[in-house]
């Protein structure tokens, strides 16, 4: 049997992460198997076992892969913070909001890491990890926060910045959870917008 090119082991590498991230999100990963990931992915088990050597291993490279697209909307809306704050927070949000409605790699990131997966050994042992991806939403938000504040389109105290922009983020996330299960409950063309701006009014 001939020897695979470094290209070759790594398409298959990705191959397998991107197997594992649908296998995980849909059946569960305490559930679904290292051989499901294999048989997706379309390599024997064997394949697997060379590049990753147990199923902690797989989902810790696999969170290091793919993440909810906090940073790319930040990056976008960055300088128009620098006008506009508010504007440029509502953006940001309906922004994320879309892009996860819409996209289903991201949906399939929040249901494995974010929504409930504890059970598996694998995703409990992130727990570190996702708290540093979820406080980087937070961080852009009371960034978009303390521009506001220097803008005066709020009137948050200093100290009111970061327990605000924890709360506008778990609304976020409460979004999300709403879109993935129960979709026939919010429309996010409809509800969306309004959603947002009512919370941002409100500061």
């Amino acid at each position: 049997m001939a020897r695979r090119s470094p290209q070759e082991a790594e398409q298959t590498r990705q191959a397998l992460l991107m197997a594992a991230l649908e296998v995980f999100s849909e059946r569960g990963a305490a559930t679904a198997t290292l051989k499901d990931v294999a048989n997706q992915a379309g390599v024997t088990h064997g394949a697997l076992y060379w590049h990753f050597k147990n199923r902690d291993a797989l989902l810790a490279a696999l969170f290091e892969r793919v993440a909810l697209p906090f940073d790319r909307h930040y990056l976008e809306q960055l300088q128009a913070s620098r006008q506009q704050a508010l504007s440029a927070l509502e953006a940001y949000l309906l922004g994320l909001l879309k892009e996860i409605a819409g996209d289903p790699q991201s949906q399939r990131v929040y249901r494995l890491f974010y929504a409930g997966n504890e059970s598996c050994t694998g995703v409990a042992a992130l727990a570190e990890q996702r708290q540093h991806a979820l406080n980087q939403g937070v961080g852009h938000i009371q960034y978009f926060l303390k521009q506001a504040r220097k803008q005066q389109l709020i009137g948050l105290k200093k100290s009111q910045l970061e327990p605000m922009a924890k709360s506008i983020c778990c609304l976020l996330l409460g979004v999300v959870q709403s879109l993935l299960l129960a979709p026939q409950l919010f429309s996010l063309r409809e509800q969306g917008p309004l959603l947002v701006r009512s919370c941002l009014r409100g500061l």
